[in-house]
């Protein structure tokens, strides 16, 4: 029983970390602005503080009724990590349009039959919703195609 519990933690600590780190990152590093203004910090800490906030129920709710583990599926893993790291990497060189495309489309490889007319239709439509949202509505100044 002991082993279960552990296991069903591991989840809920990573993200914990990781939104703790946004949120460190923000507050130490990036200036917050104002609630007129926001700063260039803003967004990373209210993100880092809501998914903290969803891992700390996560770890309450599992310190309760531990889920059932199953085996890891290294596809998976290898398409969600392959989609953060293509929007990491490909955002300066390509702009945030075409490497939230790419990343969205990479990250599609983590669903089980999720096959590839569906993907490439997510991944435009993500793209197209991020600059609506982000470029157009909230005017962020976002290089959306580079050489455009």
């Amino acid at each position: 029983m002991q082993h279960k519990s552990i296991m069903s933690q591991i989840g809920p600590l990573i993200m914990l970390a990781a939104g703790l780190a946004f949120v460190f990152g923000a507050v130490a590093s990036l200036d917050l602005g104002s609630f007129r203004r926001m700063g260039s910090g803003a967004f990373p800490l209210l993100v880092g503080g809501l998914l903290s906030f969803l891992a700390a129920i996560g770890l309450v709710q599992n310190l309760r009724n531990p889920m059932n583990t199953k085996k890891g599926d290294p596809i998976a893993v290898v398409g969600v990590v392959g989609g953060v790291a293509s929007f990491a990497f490909l955002t300066p060189f390509f702009g945030v349009l075409p490497a939230t495309a790419i990343a969205v489309f990479a990250t599609g490889s983590a669903i089980p039959g999720f096959r590839w007319p569906f993907r490439i239709a997510l991944a435009v439509g993500v793209a197209i919703g991020v600059w609506l949202i982000f470029v157009r509505g909230l005017g962020m100044p976002f290089v959306a195609i580079k050489g455009f």
